[in-house]
């Protein structure tokens, strides 16, 4: 038995693409992206407010990062819940996100686990800390300027994540 002669169906060919500009979006492969990192450091002489353990907050790094800004955003927030006197004060002014870091509490007699929005800026980061800050009453307790002693209670050096605007 001889094999029979099986054609190629015909096709078209790939258009040529070397005479399209490309779009000024598109990232050349041999760019290396630039990883966009922030850092939050803490106010460790802020008012806490009524939610907030000065103690349990004493015991957090001096700031979270230089990192992602979702991974410095989650620590932020996890810190917070840490060094709440009850988390189900700071977990309940949180409302699911989507795609984001998860953070947990635990309260009820049970561990509850919440998504955060996905991040990709600095600005995000700064907005959602200080809506947190408002909503806890702990004015200045987070900042994206190192915090020193001594002008911890001076709201014109750096930018203060303040409960008013």
């Amino acid at each position: 038995m001889t094999p029979l002669a099986i054609s190629p169906p015909s096709s078209t060919p790939e258009p040529d693409m070397s005479s399209i500009p490309q779009d000024a979006a598109t990232i050349p492969h041999s760019a290396t992206p630039q990883v966009l990192t922030v850092c939050i450091y803490i106010n460790k002489q802020a008012n806490m407010g009524p939610n907030l353990d000065r103690k349990k907050l004493q015991q957090l790094p001096d700031h979270f990062g230089p990192d992602r800004p979702s991974v410095v955003l989650q620590q932020a927030v996890q810190g917070c819940i840490d060094s709440a006197f009850q988390q189900k004060a700071v977990f309940t002014l949180l409302t699911q996100g989507y795609g984001g870091e998860k953070i947990s509490a635990t309260f009820d007699g049970k561990q509850h686990l919440l998504s955060l929005p996905v991040v990709n800026s600095v600005g995000y980061v700064l907005r959602f800390l200080k809506k947190l800050c408002r909503s806890l009453h702990c004015e200045n307790l987070f900042s994206d300027q190192p915090i020193t002693q001594h002008n911890a209670s001076y709201q014109s050096e750096g930018n203060r994540l303040e409960s008013g605007d």
